[in-house]
């Protein structure tokens, strides 16, 4: 349930009831305060909400914007010191990561335990097993700076977390040399010069695809590998939506008040102070001490702001903020089915009694990929569209869906953002195309689907008030990382206007479902507001 009735002032007003919003009102309304949060949607969850979006399948649950829970958020600390598992928040954890197909019914999992990756490489190539194993063993000590430094202030880094694992980075120095060539080299170049086979390639391909891979400085994206070989993802019990709810519940535990259907439509400031918001009704919720958005920060600092608030410098660079540099945006497909796919071929293959149908998979080869970012900077749409990450959710989670049926939804990065066909016109095409593909590696998908929902960045736009249907909110590119996210002078959550905090995906570390940003602007305000 959510609050009907504003108050006229809080300490705290958050702008935006995602999980970075609730996670950063939790911590604040834990510290005593007095926290509103302001949401225009009908409901809360932002990006990680789930629900029931399909008119002919009431009973089936759709993660709207997210995938599953990050390995960054299981060592964030945030469930445990927000105690989520006592507001409902069950966790199941998913290894392997991920596992690439091919057409033979051939496949390789992505396993935690990068041994058991290279057992499994060992049937392609021995020497792409070796080389996994010396690029998963000069990951891992890198993970532990990295980690470390997602976990902190982005430009107050240096704690005992980070001494301790600089010092062991330094121990393993000449593994950690190794990849040098990983901080420069394309994500083309990089794969293509360390593996002979097509799974591998393909597989890190898919796994982070972020931007057109034959640019320079792409390879870095291999980080994500390393993210998943330290700690495991997971999904939570009813979907993504559950994180939120959980958040949700332990804010009003703690006093705190959930507001939706209310959007604001301008953050008021007086002597270079915010105040509070203006709502798009017209009515203003006073803020004592101050607001902390979630939003995306091209939205809050070039639309919520009023005009003259920040100094040239900082309107140019906000106005600059990269939403649409990658020339990508989103693809997501739901399919409700009236029954169980299989994955029967793929299974056979591996005789190990994996379940594929629990796990994220993806299928088009390392070329395929390549060549549709490469179409995707000209705007064209690429064919095929290839696939970053699809599921069956209800393998893990029966609760998504009635019994016997099956949920299975899509994902791709790989689609132009500013194309020379819109999206209106080729939505069912590329729909139709995609699920094609698709059904070649889910048995019965093309005979047991009952509804289907194709969103392409215009729909994830209009849903949850992302520029350009970007849900990163900033575009991944290396140069918007720690200090530089989501611009200079405007990273580290405090902005120029005293009171106000940026959070969000848009704000270190990273976007997807990590909590971290919520966590660490909250700390940021209330370390001001001590101060004072």
């Amino acid at each position: 349930m959510t609050q009907d009735t504003l108050p006229t002032e809080a300490d705290y007003l958050i702008i935006g009831a995602g999980h970075n919003g609730l996670t950063a009102a939790c911590y604040l309304a834990r510290a005593g305060h007095s926290v509103a949060v302001l949401e225009a949607s009908p409901t809360v969850g932002g990006m990680t909400s789930t629900n029931a979006t399909l008119s002919k399948a009431p009973g089936h649950y759709f993660n709207e914007g997210a995938i599953q829970l990050t390995g960054i958020f299981r060592v964030s600390g945030v469930a445990e010191e927000l105690e989520l598992q006592k507001y409902g928040l069950r966790q199941i954890s998913v290894d392997p990561a991920h596992v690439q197909l091919a057409p033979d019914g051939s496949s390789l999992a992505i396993w935690k335990d990068a041994s058991r990756t290279a057992d499994e490489l060992r049937r392609f190539s021995p020497k792409d097993a070796r080389a996994w194993l010396d690029m998963a063993n000069a990951l891992a000590p890198i993970m532990d700076v990295v980690v470390a430094y997602m976990k902190s202030h982005p430009l107050r880094p240096f704690n005992r977390e980070m001494a301790g694992s600089l010092f062991g980075a330094a121990r393993h120095l000449k593994q950690v040399v190794g990849l040098r060539n990983m901080l420069t080299a394309s994500h083309t170049e990089f794969l293509e010069e360390t593996f002979e086979t097509e799974l591998p390639k393909g597989a890190l391909a898919a796994m982070a695809a972020f931007s057109q891979m034959r640019l320079d400085m792409t390879a870095w994206a291999m980080i994500y590998l390393g993210v998943v070989q330290k700690v495991s993802n997971a999904m939570p019990v009813g979907g993504t939506g559950a994180l939120p709810a959980a958040l949700h519940r332990c804010l009003t535990a703690h006093g705190g008040t959930v507001h939706t259907d209310r959007r604001v439509e301008q953050l008021v400031v007086s002597n270079d102070r915010v105040t509070g918001v203006r709502l798009e009704s017209g009515q203003f919720v006073g803020a004592r001490i101050g607001v902390l958005t979630t939003c995306n920060p091209v939205v809050t600092l070039n639309e919520l702001l009023p005009p003259g608030t920040l100094d040239t410098k900082l309107t140019a660079r906000a106005k600059d903020i990269p939403i649409r540099k990658t020339h990508a945006t989103s693809l997501k497909i739901n399919v409700a089915l009236e029954g169980r796919v299989t994955m029967k071929k793929h299974e056979d293959w591996r005789g190990d009694g994996l379940d594929l149908r629990k796990y994220l998979i993806a299928w088009h080869t390392l070329k395929e990929q390549d060549d549709a970012w490469n179409a995707v900077v000209r705007g064209q749409w690429p064919d095929p569209v290839p696939v970053s990450c699809a599921i069956i959710p209800t393998a893990v989670d029966p609760t998504q869906a009635p019994d016997g049926r099956d949920n299975l939804w899509l994902w791709s990065g790989v689609i132009p953002v500013t194309p020379e066909e819109p999206w209106d016109d080729v939505r069912d095409k590329v729909g139709d195309a995609v699920l094609r593909d698709s059904a070649q590696y889910y048995g019965g998908l093309d005979k047991l689907e009952i509804d289907r929902a194709v969103l392409g960045g215009p729909d994830l736009e209009a849903r949850f008030n992302a520029p350009a249907g970007n849900v990163y909110h900033v575009d991944p590119l290396i140069s918007r990382f720690g200090p530089l996210k989501p611009a200079a002078g405007l990273a580290g959550y405090r902005t120029p206007v005293k009171g106000l905090y940026l959070s969000g995906a848009g704000t270190h570390p990273v976007g997807g479902v990590c909590a971290l940003p919520g966590k660490l602007a909250a700390q940021t305000a209330m370390r001001d507001q001590k101060k004072r």
